[in-house]
């Protein structure tokens, strides 16, 4: 593998790790956003309603109930005026039909005397606890309901006032109205202070969830240029920083390879540092190999010459050996060798001058016998050796 590609490999594999825990916590982030923009709007809704319950309670229904008591019919009810939660009931299905948000608002309660305020297996079980547990007042949690996330709000409900006992204690003591309207089970045998309700509020969180993933999704593709300018730019600067002065050191080094005469050229200064100080250090190789080069050029012209000297004696040693061992012409009687000239000369003169023997002289016992017989005859002359 290039370098160039290992590099551009290793920042993928970097920015992508980074870009996939960056898009993580963004998401994550805007999760907690949006559970506390759920959460906000809930309270928002809850203290709404609790301002209206409190009107309701301390400033409208006492008013009402002091001129219903002076009048010729005590019996009478109108929940519209009379119960907050049905008027608070009403109001949201006011602004449901305005809003069109999805948002879900309800005051519940175990035995509640609506259908539609009667609390269902979540909200029945919270009310459970609060009742077994007096410092429990609310509680969060993410629920899925008919394929779509909400964010579920479950708020401690008001105790029952004095006021209200005056519909939940007895049948007979409630107004004929409201029984008549709602039957004699739903909602009595209340004490004062007994807890008997809860708020339960759930804030649509699929168009928030939505808008996440469009962020998430519009971010990756930022991110996603954003790598590909980073690639880019890394390949310009590859080329410039890194290619380039690679470049010229393999071409100043391909050409002393192909040619020693090319030895001591010298790489120009490069922009960077680094490239500097090895572009020195090549120089200083180039320049020190050009010198050994030469020494050893030298070395090898001496050794040439003293070979081609002894070269020279070693064929004039053979050119000798080689007449000596040619076809002399050579007289039967005499002896004597002819040259290449045609003269006869002795053999030790011949020999001498084409070798480097030298000759001493003496008499064989055969020619002294027949040289000196006279001599031979006499006693203690020698036991026949020359």
């Amino acid at each position: 593998m290039k370098a160039r590609n290992a590099m551009l490999l290793a920042v993928v594999l970097v920015f992508a790790c980074a870009a996939g825990a960056l898009l993580w916590l963004v998401r994550d982030l805007l999760g907690q956003e949006a559970l506390r923009e759920a959460e906000s709007e809930a309270r928002h809704m809850l203290e709404r309603n609790l301002a209206i319950h409190s009107y309701f309670a301390h400033q409208l229904k006492p008013k009402v109930f002091e001129l219903l008591d002076k009048s010729p019919d005590p019996q009478y009810f109108e929940p519209a005026w009379m119960s907050s939660t049905y008027a608070i009931r009403g109001i949201d299905q006011h602004y449901q039909a305005l809003a069109k948000d999805g948002f879900y608002y309800k005051e519940c309660a175990i035995n509640a005397r609506s259908p539609r305020n009667e609390a269902d297996d979540h909200e029945r079980a919270f009310i459970e606890e609060m009742k077994a547990d007096p410092g429990l007042d609310q509680r969060t949690a993410i629920r899925v309901l008919d394929g779509q996330p909400y964010f579920v709000y479950l708020r401690r409900g008001e105790a029952m006032e004095k006021s209200c006992l005056r519909c939940h204690s007895q049948p007979e003591l409630a107004p004929r109205g409201m029984v008549e309207q709602y039957g004699p089970l739903r909602s009595f045998q209340r004490q004062e202070g007994e807890l008997v309700s809860a708020v339960s509020i759930r804030v649509p969180l699929a168009t928030a969830l939505a808008g996440n993933r469009d962020f998430a999704l519009k971010l990756s593709g930022l991110l996603l240029v954003g790598l590909a300018g980073i690639i880019a730019t890394l390949l310009l600067l590859h080329r410039l920083w890194f290619q380039r002065p690679l470049e010229a050191m393999r071409q100043h080094a391909r050409a002393i390879a192909d040619d020693p005469h090319n030895l001591g050229r010298q790489i120009p200064p490069m922009g960077l540092k680094e490239w500097n100080d090895l572009a020195w250090d090549f120089n200083r190789m180039s320049l020190s190999l050009k010198a050994s080069h030469e020494q050893l050029e030298e070395r090898v012209s001496q050794r040439t010459a003293e070979l081609e000297a002894k070269t020279r004696e070693l064929q004039e040693s053979l050119t000798q050996v080689k007449i000596l061992s040619g076809l002399l012409p050579i007289c039967a009687h005499c002896k004597k060798i002819r040259d290449d000239q045609g003269y006869w000369r002795q053999l030790e003169n011949y020999i001498r001058d084409h070798s480097q023997a030298e000759f001493t002289h003496g008499i064989c016992p055969q020619c002294a016998a027949e040289l000196y017989a006279e001599l031979m005859d006499k006693p203690d002359q020698g036991d026949g050796k020359a």
